[in-house]
């Protein structure tokens, strides 16, 4: 309930920290400006693109994971110590999961999807990252239980 409006204002966030000059400048032709130029945006977008995706895989991404872990703790009728539990044991496996698929999808929203759409389009994949985060927060939990 609370991630999507938390999303829209990181992205906001990150959009005013790290201002890219025109969305989508690695495909537009622009006649006029020379190749220098155009060189030049897309180095600057190629380091703006970067500097949020750092900031989104170390700072946002882990916060998400461990608001989601304790959430679902205390949701499910566990309090404070299972919620703490579950962050201190799911976060980091979760998290170097994350770390190969989010980068790429997170490249392509930040470079190319205006950003009133990066909640959504991020949204269509997180559809299918919520459902392995579920499995984790189940199953994995229960492995590790039974050791």
């Amino acid at each position: 309930m609370c991630v999507s409006p938390l999303g829209v204002k990181w992205h906001r966030f990150l959009d005013r920290r790290f201002p890219i000059r025109s969305q989508m400048t690695w495909f537009k032709s622009k006649p006029r400006v020379s190749r220098a130029k155009r060189r030049s945006e897309q180095k600057h977008t190629a380091r703006q693109v970067g500097k949020r995706l750092a900031c989104d895989v170390m700072i946002y991404e882990p916060a998400m994971y461990a608001l989601f872990f304790a959430s679902m703790a205390i949701m499910e009728g566990g309090g404070w110590e299972d919620a703490k539990y579950r962050v201190n044991t799911l976060l980091l496996p979760t998290y170097l999961t994350g770390l190969t698929i989010s980068p790429i999808i997170q490249s392509i929203n930040f470079a190319f999807v205006p950003l009133i759409y990066r909640v959504p389009f991020g949204s269509s994949f997180d559809l299918f990252w919520d459902s392995y985060l579920s499995w984790v927060n189940n199953e994995k939990l229960a492995m590790i239980e039974d050791r």
